[in-house]
C-alpha cells in the first residue's frame, strides 16, 4: 500500500511540474538559457577564482564577455546598417532583371514569373498602407526590441548569480534528493553542466569565427554586400539540420545580385568555410561534440511549437543536457569487492552454522545438513592444499 501512494505521489508531482513547466514556458525558457550561459562562462570564472576569488572573478568575466559582445555587434551593426540601402536596391534590380527575362520566354513558369507586379509596384503598396497599420507595426518592432533586450538583461544577471553561488545553488536542490543519493545526483549535474557549457562554447565560436571569416573573404572578393550574407550564415547554422542549407541559400541571394555564378560561388565558400571552422574550432579544438539527431529532431518538433524560432536555437543544448545526463545515469559503478574471509574464519562459520542446525526440524535439517558438510569437507581440502602450494614455491 505503501508503495501504491508513493507512486502516486510520483505521478502527480510530475504531471504538477510539467503543467507548471508549460503555463511558465516563457520564464521556464529565461531560467535555462541563464543555467547554459553560467555553464559556458565557468572555465574562464574557475581559472581567475584562484586568483581574484569567486565574486571577482565572476564580475571579470561577465565585463569582459560583455565587452567583446558590444564589439562584435557593433562591427556587425555598422555593417549591416550601411549595406541595408544597396541590399534593397540591388535586390529590387535583379527583381526586375528576372521579370524581364521571365517575360522573353514561352515556358509555362516563365510566364508565370513575367506576371509578377514591378518592384516599384510591390514598395508603393507596403508606402501606400495605412499610416495606423505603419504606426502599429513600428510601435510592434519597438516592443519587442525592448522584450529581447530586457530578456537577454534578466538572463545576465540569473546567469551571474548562478555562477556566485553556485554551492547553495547545488545544496538546495540536493536536499530533495535522498541523502545517499546525493554524490551521484551532484556527479550527474556537474556532468550535464560541463557538456551544454562546452557545447555552448563550440557554438558560440564557430557562428562568430564563421562572421567573421566570410566577411572578409566576401569583402576581398569585392562582393558588393560582404556583412549581410556573412551574419545570416552565422545565425543560420545553428538551426539544426538546415542550418547550412539556409546559410548557402542566403550567400547565393547575396552573391546572384552581381550574376548567378557569383551566387554560386559564394554559397560554396560559405558551405566550406562552416564546415572548415566547425570541424577545427569545435570538434578539434575545444572538443565538443554533436548530440543525438534522433533526440534533436524530436524536440526541435516539441521546442518549435512552444517557443517558436528560439526553440530551433536551443533544441540542440537541450538534447546535448539530456544526452549526457543519460549517459552519466547508465555509468556502471565498480561494487565494492567484499571481505576475504580466511579459511579458518570460513571453518568457524560452518561451526556455527551446524550447531543452528540442531534447531531446524526434519526433513530440511538432513537436507541442509549434507549441504554444511560439504562445505566443509571443500574447506579442509583448500585448507590442506594451501601448505602444499607454500611448500612448492619455497
Amino acid at each position: 500500500m505503501k508503495r501504491v501512494a508513493l507512486a502516486a505521489v510520483i505521478s502527480l508531482a510530475t504531471l504538477t511540474v510539467a503543467t507548471l513547466l508549460w503555463r511558465f514556458r516563457a520564464a521556464a525558457l529565461l531560467l535555462a538559457l541563464s543555467v547554459v550561459v553560467s555553464a559556458a562562462a565557468r572555465p574562464s570564472i574557475d581559472a581567475l577564482e584562484r586568483r581574484l576569488g569567486r565574486s571577482l572573478a565572476v564580475g571579470v568575466s561577465y565585463v569582459l564577455g560583455l565587452a567583446l559582445l558590444g564589439i562584435f555587434l557593433y562591427l556587425v551593426s555598422r555593417g549591416v546598417l550601411r549595406e541595408l540601402d544597396s541590399a534593397a536596391d540591388r535586390l529590387s534590380a535583379a527583381y526586375d532583371h528576372l521579370r524581364a527575362q521571365a517575360a522573353a520566354s514561352r515556358a509555362f513558369p516563365s510566364l508565370l514569373l513575367g506576371h509578377l507586379p514591378p518592384a516599384a509596384a510591390l514598395y508603393h503598396a507596403i508606402g501606400g498602407a495605412r499610416p495606423t497599420q505603419l504606426l502599429d507595426q513600428a510601435l510592434g518592432v519597438t516592443r519587442n526590441t525592448i522584450g529581447v533586450a530586457t530578456s537577454l538583461l534578466v538572463v545576465i544577471a540569473l546567469s551571474a548569480y548562478w555562477s556566485a553561488s553556485r554551492e547553495p545553488f547545488e545544496r538546495l536542490w540536493l536536499s530533495l534528493v535522498p541523502a545517499p543519493q546525493r554524490p551521484r545526483a551532484r556527479g550527474v549535474w556537474r556532468t550535464v553542466e560541463r557538456a551544454v557549457g562546452l557545447h555552448a562554447r563550440g557554438e558560440i565560436a564557430v557562428s562568430v569565427l564563421s562572421i567573421l571569416s566570410l566577411a572578409v573573404i566576401f569583402r576581398l572578393g569585392r562582393l558588393p554586400l560582404p556583412m549581410l550574407p556573412a551574419l545570416a550564415a552565422g545565425l543560420l547554422r545553428l538551426v539544426p539540420f538546415f542550418g547550412v542549407p539556409m546559410a548557402a541559400g542566403a550567400a547565393f541571394v547575396a552573391g546572384s545580385t552581381v550574376s548567378v555564378v557569383t551566387g554560386a560561388v559564394t554559397a560554396a565558400v560559405t558551405v566550406v568555410v562552416l564546415i572548415a571552422v566547425d570541424q577545427i574550432v569545435a570538434r578539434r579544438l575545444l572538443a565538443a561534440r554533436r548530440p543525438s539527431p534522433t533526440l534533436t529532431v524530436l524536440l526541435v518538433v516539441a521546442l518549435v511549437d512552444a517557443y517558436g524560432v528560439i526553440g530551433l536555437v536551443f533544441a540542440s543544448p537541450l538534447a546535448m543536457a539530456i544526452e549526457a545526463c543519460v549517459a552519466r545515469l547508465l555509468v556502471t559503478h565498480a561494487q565494492a569487492t567484499p571481505h576475504e574471509q580466511t579459511l579458518p574464519e570460513l571453518r568457524a562459520r560452518i561451526e556455527g552454522t551446524r550447531r543452528r542446525l540442531l534447531a531446524v526440524p526434519e526433513p530440511g535439517a538432513t537436507q541442509l545438513a549434507d549441504l554444511v558438510s560439504r562445505l566443509a569437507a571443500l574447506a579442509a581440502e583448500a585448507e590442506g592444499a594451501s601448505p602444499r602450494a607454500g611448500s612448492q614455491l619455497s
